[in-house]
């Protein structure tokens, strides 16, 4: 007889699944496991360098802290050493020092401006000719000398109190508006009338018979035209008027000019001596070639003579004293 198969356990299944189950606990556990252990590495890398760094703090801190103490040891030695009496007598030998130079720069450069504006003031007079010019660079140099206030400056500041007293009392002339006004007449010259001029024909004119005459009365027209062609008389008591040809004229208007350039040039240079013979001798000329009753001409010679009133030193006086006083000073101390 034949016996039966056995029939499949119902256990085996069941013990399959189990243990897949416990196959996939291992599983999740040992993956827990593996990322609590990254996690501690990672944290324990971070606190490692937290502790770099604070390492490093502690090591700065301990830096200044040295710097410090150290620096206040040097303040301590200084204010000990400064507090002694020789500590200070040195502080104010090193004080004074420093203020003696100062003063000594501040000295030479007063001496030095108030030098050069004294040399202004001699070549505005000697070679200008500009009194005033010179007063200024005079007064100038006088504040120099008053603000380096030094008594070895006080023979120079009396030569130039003296020199600015001089100029002071020299009559204020508009150089400027003379020279102007002497040009502006030189312009003028060709313009203005002149008395007479020579004629290039001698013949007068005809006069004509009046209208509706006789024969007879043409007939002694024509005789009377020609006897005065012949002989012309006319009384006056006034000078004969020199004729001038063109060349004359042109000859005399530039040598008036030549008159007032040398008048302009001497007024510049303050020579009054060549000053007013210029204008002499523009005025003589003017007068004797000119129309004088012709308003034009009545103002040139007013011009002119106007001129020559207006008072001029004969001489500038000598302004050289201060600066060669100064520099005798500079060469006995022995300055630069």
């Amino acid at each position: 007889m034949t016996e039966p198969a056995p029939r499949p356990s119902r256990a085996a299944p069941f013990a399959l699944v189990l243990a897949v189950v416990a196959l996939g606990a291992s599983l999740a556990q040992w993956l827990g496991i593996g990322r609590d252990t990254t996690a501690e590495q990672a944290r324990s890398a971070e606190l490692a360098r937290a502790q770099q760094r604070l390492d490093g703090l502690e090591e700065r801190l301990q830096r200044e802290r040295d710097e410090l103490q150290q620096l206040a040891s040097t303040i301590g030695a200084q204010t000990q050493a400064e507090g002694t009496l020789a500590g200070r007598l040195r502080i104010t030998e090193d004080m004074l020092a420093r203020l003696a130079g100062a003063e000594t720069s501040r000295f030479l450069w007063q001496v030095g401006q108030a030098e050069h504006f004294l040399r202004v003031a001699n070549a505005q007079e000697t070679i200008a000719g500009n009194s005033a010019g010179a007063l200024a660079a005079l007064e100038i140099a006088d504040q120099h000398l008053r603000d380096a206030a030094d008594p070895r400056l006080a023979t120079v500041r009396k030569l130039v109190a003296s020199e600015i007293g001089t100029l002071r009392a020299l009559p204020r002339i508009d150089t400027e508006g003379m020279t102007l006004r002497l040009a502006t007449l030189a312009a003028e010259l060709p313009r203005l009338p002149r008395r007479q001029a020579a004629p290039t024909a001698f013949a007068p004119a005809p006069v004509a018979p009046p209208p509706g005459a006789s024969g007879l009365e043409r007939a002694l027209a024509v005789l009377r035209n020609a006897f005065l062609g012949v002989v012309s008389v006319r009384r006056s008591d006034e000078p004969a008027p020199t004729l001038l040809t063109a060349e004359a004229a042109h000859l005399l208007d530039s040598s008036l000019e030549l008159e007032l350039q040398m008048a302009r040039l001497a007024l510049l240079r303050g020579e009054a001596q060549a000053f007013r013979a210029a204008i002499a001798a523009a005025r003589e000329r003017i007068d004797r070639y000119f129309d004088t009753a012709t308003p034009a001409v009545g103002a040139a010679l007013a011009t002119l003579d106007e001129l020559a009133g207006t008072a001029l030193p004969d001489a500038l006086p000598d302004i050289s004293g201060s600066l060669t006083e100064l520099l005798r000073v500079k060469e006995r101390e022995g300055r630069p």
